[in-house]
């Protein structure tokens, strides 16, 4: 008589899948949603925040962010300031809203205005120029938003 995979119990497989759910926390792989219209830019960013333990979602312009960060709730929206359809410093007031729980922000830019890391600390966000430290404040960002 055989036994259906239903009714064969198996510890062994079952310890398994709760090592591998506890593994997959939240805790272990923090959400992070990239939004940028340059799709270079965009693959270097996923790239670099797979390495560093991030779950990473993408979005190509302001609508697609702002839509996906209220959906998807990421830990961190890295967003660049210049994009298509909405502008990602709009996208940020409209995710800030006093009404909604607090954002970790980055904002990305490759603006040499002297205003906008102003800008962005009034927000709350980090601020990232695209530059020859770029890489080093984005890993600085990201260890402090989130430690490990």
């Amino acid at each position: 008589m055989q036994s259906s995979v239903l009714e064969i119990e198996r510890p062994d497989v079952q310890a398994a899948m709760v090592d591998t759910a506890r593994f997959q926390s939240i805790d272990e792989f923090p959400r992070i949603l990239i939004a940028d219209d340059d799709p270079w830019i965009v693959r270097l960013l996923v790239d670099h925040c797979v390495k560093l333990g991030f779950e990473v979602d993408t979005a190509s312009d302001g609508i697609q962010a702002f839509l996906r960060a209220r959906r998807g709730k990421p830990d961190i929206l890295m967003i660049d300031v210049n994009m298509p359809e909405l502008d990602g410093l709009t996208v940020c007031a409209h995710l800030l809203d006093a009404d909604r729980a607090p954002f970790n922000l980055i904002v990305i830019s490759g603006s040499r205005d002297p205003l906008m890391p102003q800008r962005c600390k009034g927000f709350g966000a980090y601020y990232a120029r695209k530059g020859p430290d770029f890489w080093d404040d984005v890993d600085a960002a990201l260890a402090e938003i989130h430690p490990e």
